[in-house]
């Protein structure tokens, strides 16, 4: 059985269909044990980084039948799974070569969507233990109930390989390929996207030297930001970023609408003499009669600094 699929596969290279894709994968990501699979960076117009691709061809066995899989995955910057592409005159199959209806496709579309599927809890061997027990492909009771709305009848075993594929170990590969590839440019087109998740992605990947290259993209994502992004951008900067006078003006005009949670850690990652007058003023006018932790920060910081007065923060 193994020959017949590692046979089957190598037809499936030779005359399969041939997506058009760079020559040179960005990485590669493993299905089961021993099939690799590339993957390959999809460029825009401008020639930045669009999104990644990989042209999936696996086999898919079920007690003693296989059949394969061949279809185009894609993924954008930060590893999130996109959408899928079948391939002409290839369309999927389930079980004894049923092909998908159009039905199936659309479920297909709602299952590789979901990132916390319940195909993450199980293993193939767990999967596989009571095959052709029922009419989900060997599910009974709860387990049954469980998995029944995640899978396709009679592809129980696609959709949980797909899945696999899809949110699996390729999101790290990606995440690792489009750090490599940071540029001032691909920074400035990911934070215009306007998505949290992808900021988020940004200042866990910055090194502290990329703060500092990418500091006018990354001011940017602050001001609109939602819960705690704020407050995590400031720690994760490195001490040196707010020495920087773009940095410094930049807290200045938006300490006072910064919660008191992303205040407080803004003044702990300040130095004491290391504050311009314009700063150094701001703090000064959100000091409240409370006394709060802010509040003591703030005096600290300023006791360093020269008189502060609304005349000289400029």
């Amino acid at each position: 059985m193994i020959r017949a699929v590692i046979v089957v596969m190598i037809i499936g290279f030779a005359f399969g269909y041939k997506s058009k894709v760079p020559d040179t994968p960005v990485t590669y990501i493993l299905v089961g044990d021993t099939i690799s699979i590339a993957v390959f960076t999809v460029r825009d117009s401008m020639g930045l980084p669009e999104k990644y691709m990989a042209n999936i061809v696996t086999p898919v066995c079920e007690s003693d039948k296989c059949y394969i899989i061949e279809i185009d995955f894609y993924w954008d910057l930060i590893g999130r799974f996109l959408d899928y592409d079948t391939i002409p005159g290839q369309g999927l199959t389930k079980l004894d070569h049923v092909p998908f209806t159009i039905e199936d496709y659309e479920k297909l579309d709602e299952i590789l969507g979901t990132r916390n599927s319940v195909l993450a809890s199980y293993t193939k061997e767990e999967l596989v233990e009571n095959t052709r027990a029922s009419e989900i492909d060997g599910f009974t009771g709860a387990t049954a109930q469980e998995i029944k709305e995640s899978v396709i009848s009679g592809g129980v075993y696609s959709c949980f390989t797909l899945w696999h594929i899809a949110h699996g170990a390729v999101m790290d590969s990606v995440k690792k390929a489009t750090k490599s590839m940071f540029s001032e440019a691909l920074v400035k087109k990911m934070v215009g996207q306007y998505d949290q998740e992808v900021n988020y992605y940004l200042i866990n990947h910055f090194s502290d030297s990329d703060f500092l290259d990418y500091l006018p993209e990354l001011l940017t994502t602050i001001p609109e930001s939602e819960g705690y992004y704020a407050k995590n951008t400031i720690e994760h900067m490195p001490v040196e970023v707010l020495t920087d006078c773009l940095a410094q003006g930049f807290f200045a005009s938006h300490f006072a609408s910064f919660n008191y949670y992303t205040q407080v850690a803004l003044l702990k990652k300040l130095r004491p003499g290391s504050l311009n007058p314009a700063l150094a003023f701001a703090l000064k006018e959100n000091m409240d009669e409370r006394n709060s932790y802010k509040n003591e920060l703030i005096k600290s910081l300023l006791s360093a600094e020269p008189e502060v007065t609304e005349a000289n923060r400029d």
